[in-house]
């Protein structure tokens, strides 16, 4: 596995997740749990109160990892997610320490339990699932489903151009390997692909097409038509994506070795969606946050971008053919967000014209795009000679 021993990372080590207890009042930052936040807190309640008096308690969920799992002398302590989900940290007296994630839907650990064991087939670094004490990937207590992996520690990547080369290797690495060898399991579909979520931005305008007021309408139009015409990038090759490639999603173990974290929502699609959103992350240190002024911003941002992509051809070359459906693959997520957050404002009278920064992403793309191919050839040849 490629790593580069000069990437920087955040001063204080972290975690996969931070070690807060979770609570029904999750603070949502991301920006999928932005625009989905009700399906994904619909789900969360609608399994609170359907199962309330089968959810398990500290002691008795003690009890069945033990049991489960032949482990002695640990402790559970819950830890905050933006994915409405039950995820622990697993501990043991002697400091080792796993993931526990908790779930009423057996065919969603399923999903993910096969994801990782792929990954662990290619030896691509990720976390490890630790089977029950019968051999079994997925625990079960009652309604309950468990997943167990290992624990992935270490601080996450900086923002500077060597962790965005890095970050490219990884999400080059991730692309290169081949899909076609599995036995006894399948992939699943990656989540977050254009077609589910700009339908799903269609149902938002939709929903609101008689309450915009006049001073908004030509804006509601464009979104609108934006949404209907983008291009799918359904007709390209299919690879493993990780559906979430920025930089605090990637971390830097001690060995100095660069290790992706959350894979909820992977599976196969085409690479140039994974590619699309790691590029459009160049301008700023996570997907939602708040753009600094363009000068400062266009220089770092060019930067990075070269970095991430000379890391990506390490590994693996785009075609030509999967070059010309970037421009949609760097704006689907922004129109999306932009989409929903303008219906959310109209639907609850406020502020139309807040959160812009998805404006100033969406009409960049086909710029960046531009420069993003001439680097994606010149590397792509350079690096395979």
């Amino acid at each position: 596995m490629h790593s580069i021993t000069s990437v920087r990372a955040d001063t204080h080590p972290t975690t996969e997740f931070p070690m807060v207890p979770l609570t029904s009042g999750r603070l949502v930052t991301d920006w999928y749990a932005l625009i989905h936040g009700i399906e994904i807190m619909g789900d969360m309640m609608s399994d609170r109160t359907d199962h309330e008096q089968s959810i398990l308690d500290h002691t008795t969920l003690v009890s069945v990892i033990q049991q489960t799992y032949q482990l002695q002398h640990i402790d559970i302590y819950p830890l905050q997610n933006n994915t409405g989900k039950y995820i622990y940290c697993v501990e043991q007296k002697n400091d080792q320490r796993w993931i526990l994630r908790l779930s009423l839907k057996h065919d969603q650990l399923q999903t993910l339990a096969n994801v990782l064991f792929f990954l662990e087939q290619q030896h691509y670094p990720a976390e490890r699932i630790l089977p029950t004490h019968e051999q079994t990937t997925i625990g079960k207590a009652g309604d309950w489903s468990l997943l167990l992996t290992t624990f992935v520690a270490g601080p996450k990547l900086h923002d500077d151009p060597e962790a965005f080369q890095l970050l490219g290797s990884l999400v080059g690495h991730l692309h290169s390997l081949r899909i076609e060898q599995t036995t006894g399991f399948s992939l699943p579909r990656a989540g977050m692909l254009p077609a589910r979520e700009l339908a799903f931005a269609q149902r938002q305008l939709r929903a609101i097409e008689g309450l915009v007021p006049a001073q908004h309408r030509a804006r509601y139009a464009m979104l609108m038509q934006a949404v209907t015409t983008i291009n799918h990038c359904t007709d390209l090759p299919v690879v493993l994506l990780h559906n979430d490639c920025h930089p605090g999603n990637a971390l830097l173990t001690p060995a100095e070795q660069g290790i992706l974290i959350d894979w909820e929502g992977a599976g196969l699609g085409p690479a140039i969606i994974d590619v699309g959103f790691l590029l459009s992350n160049c301008d700023a240190t996570f997907p939602w946050a708040p753009l600094p002024p363009a000068p400062y911003c266009n220089i770092r941002q060019a930067t990075r971008l070269e970095a991430a992509i000379k890391g990506y051809c390490q590994y693996h070359q785009l075609t030509s053919r999967e070059l010309d459906y970037l421009p949609d693959a760097l704006q689907f997520r922004a129109l999306v967000f932009g989409a929903c957050r303008f219906a959310a404002a109209i639907t609850n009278h406020e502020n139309a014209d807040e959160l812009r920064w998805w404006w100033a992403r969406y009409t960049t793309a086909t710029e960046i795009a531009d420069k993003a191919r001439a680097h994606f050839i010149y590397y792509s040849s350079h690096l395979t000679q």
